[in-house]
């Protein structure tokens, strides 16, 4: 695996989707989905200008952020969470992109009010129509934001959402053109805790797609590592 020409590739790859269709490289980051590789293979990632990491599992992300500490690593947590593993989570995500119901949102302003920081977070919304696919109900969404958008306990940037696992791109757009819609809907209703900025959409065989339809973070692990990282948010 030669780490650094596969991130050098998807890089490429990036700013060849966003100048296609009119958008600036710099305005799309990169999350690597770090799950399925070791601590060792991170710290490369690292030395070859990779800063923002990915895990899906509350306390892998606390064991590797300890593990990795004093490195100048970005951490996002893109996975199921339970409200009791919160706290593996909170004081260390950089962003958390996956907050799927009221019960986690109140979570997170009691650990604001607890710890004075507040984690920034993203929406997730079921934009598949697989019913294995968390998120919120499209229908539910707004009406959720805006009983949260002035919240001063909450820091809101978002939108999350992942396509189904299928061959047709046209399927693969309409799922991420229908949540780059629903985040320009939202924007009427940014206040004090919401602000409509982040698209987080687009793993390693379609972030192409997701950038021609708005993402600003795709999430890739596949793409950059050996075969088997395939999974949730890679």
């Amino acid at each position: 695996m030669d780490l650094a020409k596969n991130l050098e590739r998807i890089r490429s790859r990036i700013t060849s989707a966003a100048e296609g269709c009119g958008r600036r490289p710099e305005d799309v980051r990169l999350i690597a989905v770090t799950k399925s590789v070791g601590v060792d293979t991170i710290s490369l990632l690292l030395q070859a200008g990779q800063r923002l990491m990915a895990e899906s599992r509350p306390q892998a992300l606390r064991d590797r952020a300890n593990l990795l500490a004093g490195k100048q690593i970005g951490w996002h947590f893109i996975g199921p969470l339970q409200t009791n593993k919160v706290k593996y989570v909170y004081p260390i995500a950089e962003m958390v992109h996956s907050i799927d119901r009221e019960e986690l949102i109140d979570e997170f302003g009691r650990w604001a009010q607890k710890t004075g920081r507040k984690t920034p977070f993203l929406l997730e919304v079921h934009i598949s129509p697989e019913p294995t696919k968390q998120g919120i109900d499209p229908k539910h969404l707004l009406k959720l934001i805006e009983r949260v958008r002035n919240r001063p306990d909450l820091d809101i940037r978002g939108l999350m959402g992942m396509a189904p696992y299928v061959d047709d791109p046209h399927v693969i757009r309409a799922s991420f053109r229908q949540l780059a819609g629903l985040l320009a809907e939202s924007r009427a209703l940014e206040g004090a805790a919401y602000k409509a900025c982040e698209l987080s959409m687009g793993m390693s065989d379609d972030f192409d797609i997701a950038i021609e339809e708005g993402a600003t973070m795709v999430r890739v692990g596949t793409a950059l590592f050996d075969e088997g990282d395939a999974g949730d948010g890679a």
